[in-house]
């Protein structure tokens, strides 16, 4: 029998943060990890949420707030934004190009981007998406919209 009081004091502290720390375990192997994009999930869910902020790129998420985007349309707006992503990854990594050409197709590869965007909305979304800036990161007027 453990007869010092510094004794009993160790064995009282252990008996409380023993049962603490088996809780705590028990509780990190309940959560679970945030689903891996594109697998089981639909398209409109691949789009990342938080943009890559300096590089102008399109975001799902902001687009179905600002323009109340269906869900066909979020789909449809998805399938343009990967296609977007994908060829502006590609044109990053052409080492053919110079800064000035990659700058000039990334603006081109842009506003196709804005013009397919723009043909899947409704006139009155069209109007909300024309006032959207068109690269938001270089604080210029939004683009002018389409003759009719």
């Amino acid at each position: 029998m453990i007869t010092t009081p510094f004794a009993r004091l160790l064995l009282l502290a252990l008996g409380l943060a023993l049962p603490a720390a088996a809780r705590a375990v028990d509780t990190a192997a309940t959560v679970q990890p945030p689903p891996t994009p594109g697998i089981g999930t639909s398209p409109a869910d691949a789009a990342p949420e938080h943009p890559r902020r300096g590089h102008g790129g399109f975001v799902l998420a902001e687009l179905t707030e600002k323009l109340g985007l269906t869900a066909d349309q979020q789909k449809t707006v998805a399938g343009i934004i990967a296609s977007n992503r994908s060829q502006a990854k590609e044109l990053r990594s052409d080492e053919s190009l110079s800064k000035a050409d990659r700058h000039q197709k990334m603006l081109a590869v842009r506003e196709a981007t804005r013009g397919r965007i723009r043909a899947a909305l409704t006139p009155a979304q069209q109007k909300l998406f024309d006032a959207l800036p068109a690269n938001a990161n270089a604080g210029g007027p939004p683009p002018a919209p389409p003759a009719p």
